[in-house]
């Protein structure tokens, strides 16, 4: 009797197993469509490759000439205009060294230049403009504090600009100081 169950124990396992076992075709599948690449549409930066390299800049500031050097470079993935930017300190109220960044590039769905901008002293800003008229790019923005910024940016020469730049907080108290830029030569 034991060899009877066992016997039929060992084929009902037997039958499951081949009933549960995947069905092996001789035809042949059908390939599998190919994935259509999504195109990457890259900004045209031409009217802003002369920014590229090394810039030394200064600006008044508080009775003060601070300067800033600025590395401008193209993103690996051609995408953003990158700038690298330090500047020492330079008074009392500046006793550490400003380290930021700003990334550029276009947004077609809004037809603007974007520029997002942060630094090791918990700074950050997002500003737009619609490009370049003429000599002049005319930068915007609010921050989320209320604050406005404004920039008019001029380029005086292929290695020169001149920046206008006006700051309103939250309170109202608006500071305008006018930044310039040389580009160093290499």
């Amino acid at each position: 009797m034991k060899h009877f169950v066992l016997s039929s124990l060992g084929c009902a396992l037997l039958a499951i197993g081949l009933s549960s076992a995947p069905v092996v075709s001789v035809a042949q599948m059908a390939p599998a469509a190919a994935p259509t690449p999504v195109p990457v549409p890259h900004p045209d930066f031409s009217s802003m490759n002369f920014l590229l390299g090394s810039w030394a800049c200064t600006q008044p500031l508080r009775g003060k000439t601070r300067s800033e050097t600025d590395v401008y470079t193209m993103s690996n993935d051609g995408m953003w205009v990158i700038d690298a930017a330090t500047s020492p300190p330079f008074d009392q109220y500046r006793t550490v060294a400003q380290n930021s960044m700003t990334n550029t590039t276009y947004d077609p769905t809004i037809k603007q230049w974007v520029s997002v901008y942060y630094d090791n002293l918990g700074g950050y800003a997002i500003e737009s403009t619609s490009g370049w008229q003429g000599n002049t790019a005319s930068w915007s923005g609010k921050g989320l504090d209320g604050g406005t910024f404004a920039d008019i940016i001029t380029k005086v020469s292929d290695t020169e600009t001149s920046d206008a730049n006006t700051t309103t907080d939250p309170k109202g108290q608006v500071t305008n100081v006018t930044i310039t830029c040389k580009k160093d030569a290499s």
